[in-house]
């Protein structure tokens, strides 16, 4: 029988799956024109649909963790995959809002499931190998969003909607289980100590929040959110560019983002990661906001400058806001004593509650007010507020709970 692959492998292969898992579940961000329209919805209607897929990663998050203490990550990892791109197959065949709500909470669930899956294996690797991937891993991720934003992007108007994910659900399916399967030996197993096994009780009653950890990451997140949801709307919407130049500003977003996750560890040399925290949030909130402000106070004869400040606004955005997310990421692991998948869980949790009311306020401020740009304020403003949490990033700061 197999014992543990190769650390250097079983990186590689770790790498691999962030990419190709970002890859999938960015995939139809750039086409929510398309999906919009076939779902015959205004802004506010649409934007309040998509976010209840924060329903389904609620009841990830707040169980996936024990699953896998239970049962062990392989079991739950490949059924987490296949719930995430059958839903995704799904989704975009439906017009009925109330089957895509459905659909939505179940692909939200496999999202969360994945997710919670792919970190804790991450956390996992640290503990044996002593190397930190949780920030390469989440440059990974931004890669394989980055690569298939341009694909999306260079599809539309090329290739149906529902062609375009059906094919990438199948393959992406494939490419994950069979890697998952390749890493078997050294995944999570389950716990054999059935003293220390969790009740569904037990999973409210021990249920802990790191408030300082988990409003930095709320705050610090959201920028990446509201322009993964209406960066592309917001472009074509304001700007009147077709679908392939709409998709350009997100694509800059996430190159910057990847740009500022693989090459933190070098500014860590020089500066603690709080320190940096507190000036990447400070860049972002005041560029992004800037520069969207600028450009949408331009007149419509001066159309290619605001596109040029919309590029340059979500390039700040993504460099100062990529490596502060994983940043607080890993803190919660580091500040707890629980096991690494639960953590993952719990964190999440009340991270998904907070970004589940944000996003509605969000979605309606647009439909009420008819200006995408007001409403991007909202996530300045959060990554601004990130400043007064960063103290909780701090090598030896503990958590109160």
């Amino acid at each position: 029988m197999a014992k543990d692959l190769d650390h250097s492998i079983e990186q590689k292969l770790l790498h691999t799956l962030f990419f190709l898992f970002g890859f999938g579940i960015m995939a139809w961000v750039p086409r929510f024109p398309e999906l919009r329209a076939h779902l015959g919805l205004e802004n506010g209607a649409f934007g309040s649909l998509m976010s209840t897929g924060s329903v389904g990663a609620f009841f990830g998050l707040l169980t996936v963790g024990h699953i896998i203490h239970r049962f062990g990550a392989f079991k739950v990892t490949i059924a987490s995959i296949v719930i995430l791109f059958s839903s995704l197959a799904v989704l975009v065949h439906v017009q009925s809002s109330f089957l895509f709500l459905i659909f939505n909470i179940s692909f939200g669930f496999g999202i969360t499931a994945v997710h919670v899956c792919l970190n804790s294996q991450g956390f996992h690797f640290l503990e044996r190998s002593k190397i930190n991937l949780i920030t390469s891993t989440a440059g990974y991720w931004s890669a394989g969003s980055l690569v298939t934003a341009i694909v999306s992007g260079l599809l539309v108007g090329r290739v149906g909607l529902i062609t375009h994910m059906q094919l990438l659900s199948v393959v992406l399916a494939i490419s994950m289980i069979s890697i998952v399967i390749r890493l078997k030996s050294v995944l999570l197993e389950s716990n054999k100590d059935s003293a220390s096994d969790y009740s569904i009780k037990q999973i409210f009653t021990g249920f802990r929040i790191d408030w300082p950890v988990s409003l930095g990451m709320a705050c610090v997140v959201y920028l990446e959110f509201a322009l993964g949801d209406w960066g592309t709307i917001f472009t074509k919407d304001r700007l009147a560019v077709s679908g392939g130049l709409s998709t350009a500003p997100f694509i800059v977003f996430t190159a910057m983002m990847i740009c500022g996750r693989l090459l933190v560890h070098r500014l860590q040399r020089v500066n603690p990661i709080h320190v940096l925290v507190r000036r990447a949030a400070l860049l972002a909130g005041f560029g992004f906001g800037t520069s969207i402000v600028t450009a949408t106070l331009l007149p419509d004869s001066l159309k290619w400058w605001s596109y040029g400040l919309f590029i340059l606004g979500f390039a700040i955005a993504g460099l100062g806001s990529s490596f502060a997310g994983p940043a607080f990421f890993a803190a919660a692991n580091r500040r707890s004593s629980l096991p690494s998948a639960v953590v993952v869980g719990q964190f999440g949790v009340v991270n998904n509650v907070l970004l589940f009311g944000i996003k509605w306020i969000v979605a309606w401020t647009i439909q009420f007010t008819g200006s995408i740009a007001l409403a991007m304020m909202i996530p300045t403003a959060m990554m601004l507020a990130t400043v007064f949490f960063v103290d909780s990033l701090k090598e030896g700061s503990k958590s109160k709970v």
